[in-house]
Formats: C-alpha cells, sequence, structure tokens
C-alpha cells in the first residue's frame, strides 16, 4: 500500500491531474473549480453522461432479452452463441455506447483518452492485483479455507493466463472505454469529488446485476450474499481507477488494471483454489477478500481526497 500513496501526489498536482482535461490550472487547489456553473463545457457532460447511460442500459437490455430467448450453442453464421460470446458482446456494448455518445455531442473521440501517459500508472495497474491476490488468497490456502491445487497446476494457470491475457485485455477494454473513458472525465466536469470516486463504481456493479440474479454469474454463495460483496468490491475498485483515469489521462492503465485483474482472479487464483464449502464466501470475485481489498482501495482514494481539502471540486 506503500506505493499508493507515493503515487497520491500533491494538492496541486491532484488538482491538475483532475482537471487535466478543462484546460484550467488552478492556484489553489482546495478553492479550485473544474468548471464554472454556467460553462456550456459542463452542459455538453451533461448530455454526453446522459447519451452514455441511455445507450449502455439499452444495449444490455437488448442483449439480455437475446440471452433469454436464444438457447447456447446457436449458430448465427461463424458465431456459436455461448455465455462468453454474450460476455464479450456486453462489455464491449459499454465501450460502443461511450464512443456514440461523444460522436454524438462531440464529433470527436477526445474524452476517451487514448494517448499512452506515464509508464508509471501502467505499471501500478499491472501489478497490483497480483499483489492484492497472492493477499486474498495465500491466507486461504494456509488456514485449509480452500486447498492449494499444487505447483504443477500453478505453472499450467499461469502459462494459460499469460496466452489468454490478450483477449482479457481487449474484453475490458470495452468497458473502460464506456465507464471510464466517457463517464469519469464528463462527471469530474459535472460533480463533486465523492461522485466522481463511488458514482461510476456504483454503476458498474448494477450493470452486473441482471448477471447476478438471472444468468448465473456467481460461484454459488446466496445472490445478497454476492451481490453486497460484489458491489463493494466494485465500488471501491472503481475509486482507484477514477483516480487512475484522471492522474493519467489516459484509458490505458484502466484497461490494464481490468484486464490483469480478470485474468490473475480467474486463471490462476481460482483455477489452483480447491473449493471447500467455506472457500466461496472468502475468495473469487464474489468473496469477502476482494470485497475487502476494493473497500481499502476506495477508502485510500477518498481520505486522500478530503485530506487534500477537495471534497467539493466545483468550489
Amino acid at each position: 500500500m506503500r506505493t499508493y500513496f507515493i503515487f497520491m501526489h500533491s494538492p496541486k498536482k491532484f488538482a491538475k491531474a483532475a482537471m487535466w482535461h478543462t484546460g484550467v490550472e488552478p492556484a489553489d487547489a482546495v478553492a479550485a473549480n473544474w468548471v464554472a456553473a454556467g460553462d456550456p463545457a459542463k452542459q455538453r457532460a451533461r448530455a454526453k453522461i446522459a447519451f452514455f447511460f441511455i445507450l449502455a442500459f439499452s444495449f444490455a437490455g437488448i442483449l439480455y432479452f437475446v440471452r433469454a430467448l436464444v438457447p447456447s450453442g446457436t449458430t448465427f453464421g461463424i458465431l456459436i452463441w455461448s455465455p462468453r460470446l454474450a460476455d464479450a458482446l456486453a462489455m464491449w456494448s459499454v465501450g460502443f455506447a461511450g464512443c456514440i455518445a461523444l460522436i454524438i455531442i462531440d464529433r470527436s473521440l477526445g474524452d476517451l483518452g487514448l494517448k499512452v501517459g506515464s509508464p508509471k500508472y501502467v505499471i501500478l495497474a499491472l501489478t497490483l492485483p497480483i499483489v492484492y491476490g497472492v493477499a486474498v488468497y495465500v491466507p486461504v490456502w494456509t488456514f485449509q479455507l480452500g486447498r492449494f491445487a499444487g505447483a504443477s497446476m500453478l505453472r499450467a494457470a499461469i502459462v494459460s493466463a499469460v496466452i489468454h491475457s490478450p483477449l482479457h485485455l481487449l474484453a475490458a477494454a470495452g468497458e473502460e472505454l464506456g465507464w471510464r473513458g466517457v463517464l469519469v472525465p464528463n462527471l469530474a466536469r459535472t460533480a463533486d469529488a465523492k461522485y466522481v470516486a463511488f458514482l461510476p463504481g456504483a454503476i458498474w456493479a448494477l450493470w452486473h446485476y441482471p448477471d447476478i440474479l438471472f444468468f448465473d454469474y456467481n460461484v454459488g454463495t446466496p445472490w445478497p450474499f454476492a451481490l453486497i460483496y460484489f458491489s463493494v468490491s466494485l465500488i471501491g475498485q472503481s475509486a482507484f481507477l477514477s483516480r487512475l483515469r484522471l492522474a493519467s489521462g489516459s484509458i490505458l492503465p484502466a484497461v490494464a488494471f481490468h484486464g490483469v485483474h480478470n485474468s490473475v482472479i480467474w486463471d490462476i487464483f481460482d483455477r489452483v483454489t480447491e473449493r471447500s464449502a467455506v472457500t466461496v464466501y472468502i475468495s473469487t470475485e464474489f468473496g469477502a477478500g476482494l470485497s475487502v481489498i476494493g473497500a481499502a482501495l476506495g477508502y485510500l482514494f477518498w481520505s486522500k481526497v478530503r485530506s487534500l481539502g477537495i471534497e467539493n471540486p466545483k468550489g
């Protein structure tokens, strides 16, 4: 966690990072405004958010309707309908919704943050999921809450994760183009810091609820448990990703974090953990372990925002 505190800059640097998209260079971070109340840019930002939400949830509804009616294994040309294909389409529907919203309002995709940015943010994004994966799963193995499947299985899982990591990154890019590419920077133009930190994660979690409730996106825990712990995890992670997006000015660190998280948790740690009755309540994306990690990330982000005195960046 020391890396995270180093990552949080001085008050002036934080304010500049949070305002990279406005063109404003604040002299005093405490009194800084992200945009003036009557600024047309603020109205445009709200319009982009509105179009994004309408399109993203409309696309999600269409896909859920298709999933409910089309049997798995149905062939569409060269594509075979499957849960994996449905998940990929759902993730990219978020990105398409964001891109369409930008084209409608801005006639440009400039908000997406497609520049490379500083390597330090990508390095942080690549390493952090490995660190908290170890922090959650090694105690599970140590205290026999789930059995470690062995070194040979671990080696095979790592090889598989490396091979499939481009697919995880590609799928993650779809979601991140919407949530962090469009929603976060435009929300930062219109809302207090607390909303920029926590609202994207709450919406991100809500977007997954139909999967959990109706399409078996779970590992066997009761649905109230899954919803609560999954939501806490995503809201905390999203606060960190909002910070990462605004500080770097790039979407690439968020894509890296999201893709590596999915690859490390699904393809490595879950795969090498032989479950007992209690394992699913501690590990996996629906367990208490990652929920605690997510809450810690969210708390570190928010406590740093408050300590800098910019809880209300609109002034």
